[in-house]
């Protein structure tokens, strides 16, 4: 509910209900957002993605924004450095992660070529003539084990006491 409540107080100013609490805040205040009053953000920027740091806690209004541009060209207030700040830690983080998951594929690579190494040594002749000869001596040791099985079946089993 709160999520909704912040788009539609982006989209349509936060006293779109005539809320008096809006015209008393200032671009100041602690609670509204100093990145978005300047250009950008990042909870916004990464919305349903693994790097959504979820819905900003803090207030985003296109009013407040109009009046910290009117206070920024008179050289009073800037809120760019926090931005620049923000925008420096997220490339980081970024970065580690892109780094953390190339070393996680380069791992996988490793033992996907382990695999296909053991797979062409596995794939020579001499293997290949002895797994057909197990196969068969298998083949060979169910059916004794079937013979085996009916012959109990039929004869008590103490049948060579007799």
């Amino acid at each position: 509910m709160d999520a909704m409540r912040k788009q539609l107080d982006v989209l349509m100013g936060a006293n779109r209900n005539g809320d008096v609490r809006e015209v008393n805040r200032k671009y100041f205040d602690r609670d509204v957002c100093r990145l978005f009053l300047a250009g950008l953000c990042p909870h916004d920027l990464f919305q349903l993605t693994k790097m959504d740091l979820g819905p900003c806690p803090k207030v985003h209004s296109l009013q407040l924004r109009k009046d910290y541009e009117e206070v920024k060209a008179k050289g009073t207030e800037n809120f760019d450095r926090e931005l620049e700040d923000m925008i420096d830690r997220l490339i980081v983080e970024c970065e580690r992660k892109i780094q953390r998951a190339l070393k996680r594929l380069a791992d996988e690579d490793a033992k996907a070529a382990i695999a296909i190494s053991v797979s062409e040594v596995t794939q020579s002749e001499e293997v290949a003539q002895l797994s057909k000869e197990i196969k068969e001596k298998m083949k060979e040791a169910d059916i004794f084990v079937l013979k085996g099985r009916l012959m109990t079946k039929s004869r008590p089993w103490n049948w060579w006491k007799n």
